[in-house]
């Protein structure tokens, strides 16, 4: 490991540095993300106070669903303030998340132009230089947004759907509610 790091440019570290240094912004940040959805979902599995279904069998002899729901509004309704605004950040840095490969692939271009003038002139040195800073970057990069997307596939992208399937039944028993004029206030 010590030899590959005393071979590698000034350069190569430098931009190498840069691609891990922007993959570790990126991850606090989703980071914080998550944590701020593990705090909305706790916050949405409480923003009714109490919710009671009972089924009853009607005059057809089909069973039927009443509930009843009582709606703390003061509390859910800002915490789906939240919940959007938190979405917007999440993919504003999930979607940062491809620069990295981008960013490895320059790194693979401006490291193959000195190898590519090198060959011409039988630099071995230069040339060996040049695809050690492309092939590096290009490795970084792409394994930097690998592993960051199987994070955001695990953790906040996950958690974003759970919160969503919650609001979804949140809304379905509160609009069941409505229609069968249970809303206690």
């Amino acid at each position: 490991m010590m030899d590959i790091i005393k071979n590698m440019g000034f350069l190569e570290m430098f931009y190498d540095l840069v691609i891990t240094g922007w993959a570790v912004i990126i991850f606090g940040a989703l980071k914080s993300i998550s944590k701020k959805l593990d705090r909305i979902k706790e916050n949405t599995k409480m923003a009714y106070s109490s919710t009671k279904s009972e089924t009853r069998i009607n005059s057809y002899g089909n069973a039927v669903e009443d509930t009843s729901i009582t709606f703390n509004r003061e509390k859910h309704e800002p915490t789906r303030d939240e919940f959007t605004s938190i979405f917007v950040k999440y993919n504003k840095w999930s979607n940062f998340i491809s620069t990295l490969t981008i960013l490895g692939l320059l790194g693979t271009v401006v490291g193959l132009m000195p190898g590519l003038l090198a060959v011409k002139s039988s630099n071995l040195d230069t040339l060996y230089s040049s695809l050690s800073t492309a092939l590096t970057s290009t490795a970084i990069g792409l394994s930097t947004t690998l592993l960051l997307k199987i994070y955001v596939f695990a953790g906040p992208n996950a958690k974003l759907n759970e919160i969503e399937l919650l609001f979804d039944r949140i809304d379905r028993r509160y609009d069941i509610a409505i229609s069968n004029n249970n809303i206690i206030k």
